[in-house]
């Protein structure tokens, strides 16, 4: 039994982070209109994002269409260019996975403020 929980653990720990990502993934590809492998500013503000705000007072970006529980405030058009400017590292005009998935180290982009 106890062989059985070590491993329940050591499973749990190497999939929660692909999960994340997974789930991650998903909410870039949903933006990601034209299905170029990255996101434009135009995509992203026309992006249907709302925020959540976690038990700890983080505020993440979800897509309204994959909030599974709770209600997300809908972003306003500032604060998705704020996003914008936040994601494009570069600044080349357009977001990378690369670059979103630095700013998403739980599976969620958090925007700061």
């Amino acid at each position: 039994m106890n062989h059985m929980l070590r491993y329940a653990v050591v499973v749990m720990t190497v999939l929660l982070p692909v999960i994340g990502n997974a789930e991650d993934r998903t909410v870039f590809n949903r933006m990601d209109a034209d299905k170029g492998g990255d996101i434009s500013r135009e995509e992203l503000l026309k992006a249907d994002l709302g925020l959540v705000t976690t038990p700890n007072g983080q505020k993440q970006v979800v897509h309204r269409d994959l909030l599974k529980q709770g209600e997300a405030a809908a972003m306003t058009e500032e604060q998705k260019q704020r996003l914008f400017n936040q994601l494009d590292e570069d600044k080349n005009g357009y977001v990378t996975w690369k670059e979103w998935s630095r700013a998403s180290p739980d599976g969620f982009v958090l925007f700061r403020f």
